[in-house]
């Protein structure tokens, strides 16, 4: 199940292999998500320091349920100025190959957030972050007493692409693994983006190597 798992099959994949019902291998998977060893990949590193690089992307269309009806709870977390639903994703990435994944809200970035987030506890002080024009960027570097490089992405975008290359990248492998999962719910994306953060920092191992060294610490 774990196997399969992290192959991003689904499932009803998983359940027609392990010869179980699907109901069970929803619940399986979903105790395999919600792990602490998938959840301890966020303290895989103390802090991070150096040169840092840091950016939002947005993932459209991955909740699940009536969503759009005006009765439903999970309402609350749409913003009702987006023509489309997305859900914003902070990453950030040091020189150590460090990296850092946090699922936001469907809304714009609030500062409310950076100042719970993107503060002391997460980056060292005294580094060099490099980020797009965003405005909230410039309270990261003050939170942190950190120098702050921005680039204009919108005039010149080969040159923003080759100031965020490294963060550009991981924003395009996280989208590509997160496109075989449908229906992601609110409530469970962080789960999905531990996982794909997980098998990242295990992708020199082989699929059966992964599922073993999954398996002995879930």
């Amino acid at each position: 199940m774990i196997k399969i798992s992290l192959l991003g099959k689904s499932s009803k994949t998983i359940s027609r292999f392990i010869k179980t019902t699907l109901k069970t291998a929803w619940y399986n998977r979903q105790k395999l998500m919600k792990s602490k060893q998938l959840e301890n990949t966020q303290l895989k590193f103390k802090k991070l320091s150096g040169k840092i690089q840091i950016d939002e992307t947005f993932i459209k269309e991955i909740h699940k349920g009536n969503f759009k009806h005006k009765t439903d709870p999970w309402r609350i977390h749409l913003d009702p100025f987006a023509t489309n639903t997305k859900w914003c994703i902070q990453m950030a990435v040091d020189n150590n190959n460090n990296i850092y994944v946090k699922s936001t809200n469907t809304k714009r970035l609030q500062k409310q957030w950076f100042i719970e987030n993107m503060n002391k506890e997460l980056i060292n002080q005294n580094s060099i972050i490099t980020s797009d024009m965003q405005k909230l960027y410039f309270l990261v570097a003050k939170q942190t007493n950190s120098t702050l490089c921005v680039t204009k992405t919108t005039i010149n975008s080969e040159a923003g692409y080759h100031n965020l290359n490294k963060i550009s990248k991981l924003q395009s492998i996280l989208k590509e693994a997160l496109i075989h999962y449908h229906g992601l719910g609110f409530t469970n994306i962080q789960n999905y983006l531990n996982l794909w953060k997980w098998k990242y920092q295990h992708k020199g191992l082989t699929p059966k190597k992964q599922t073993a060294v999954l398996y002995f610490n879930v």
